[in-house]
């Protein structure tokens, strides 16, 4: 009898770990939970047929989390709500990102600001990292994480930590950065109000904000079709 459990005992831990690395895999991938089943985080609003839609709502980050590129009188600004673990903010970080920095961001046409949205606990830890550092190596932690997703699969945080004291973070600092609950309160907070006001679900999913009104942008586009939706939004459309 003791046999059978042991074994039974040993298959259901192997189920376990299945699961956990499942859902880390998929994750990391930009799938999330939608309730009942993992979807891709670009197709959460799959009803959306349209390229944007308007909505209404505060953003709701302090002065203190703002991390932006661009000119704070540019016409457009863009609230990009992405997750570190996510691939698809992966993707548009570092191909479309560089894109909009040329054409518009560069030009004081548009605005960036880069809004942490976690998806799961690893990306937490990134988020606070990335907020715990000097305003000017945000960007540069963040294209580093992108770059190198060794500290994702990880089985540990120890990867993660390596790559914030590249950036001059000590043992003392990181573990200060992870006992502030103030700073995970704000990224929540944040988090809360895009998915109250603006049913935010996925990531990366965008807020396009200028002449007066809000727009919501869900998924990855085609960089084309972005540029010219943002000219049209410029010309006062």
């Amino acid at each position: 009898m003791l046999h059978v459990i042991k074994r039974i005992s040993r298959i259901l831990a192997s189920i376990a770990v299945y699961v956990i690395c499942a859902y880390g895999y998929l994750t990391a991938k930009g799938f999330v939970y939608d309730g009942k089943t993992m979807i891709l985080s670009n197709t959460a609003h799959a009803e959306e047929q349209t390229f944007s839609r308007k909505v209404e709502g505060d953003i709701g980050i302090l002065d203190e989390r703002i991390r932006a590129l661009g000119s704070e009188n540019a016409p457009i600004t863009i609230f990009a709500y992405s997750s570190m673990s996510c691939a698809h903010c992966r993707d548009f970080h570092k191909f479309t990102l560089p894109k909009l920095e040329r054409d518009f961001i560069s030009e004081g046409k548009v605005r960036f600001v880069f809004i942490h949205f976690p998806i799961e606990v690893i990306a937490m830890r990134a988020a606070k990292l990335s907020y715990c550092l000097p305003k000017e190596k945000f960007y540069d932690f963040i294209d580093d994480l992108y770059d190198s997703r060794d500290w994702l699969f990880s089985k540990d945080e120890k990867k993660l930590y390596e790559h914030a004291k590249k950036f001059g973070m000590s043992d003392v600092d990181i573990e200060k950065c992870n006992a502030d609950k103030k700073l995970t309160s704000d990224i929540l907070l944040v988090k809360d109000k895009a998915i109250e006001n603006f049913d935010i679900q996925g990531t990366p999913s965008f807020i396009v904000d200028g002449n007066g009104y809000k727009e919501l942008i869900v998924g990855t586009k085609k960089y084309d079709d972005l540029k010219a939706y943002l000219e049209k939004r410029l010309g006062g459309e």
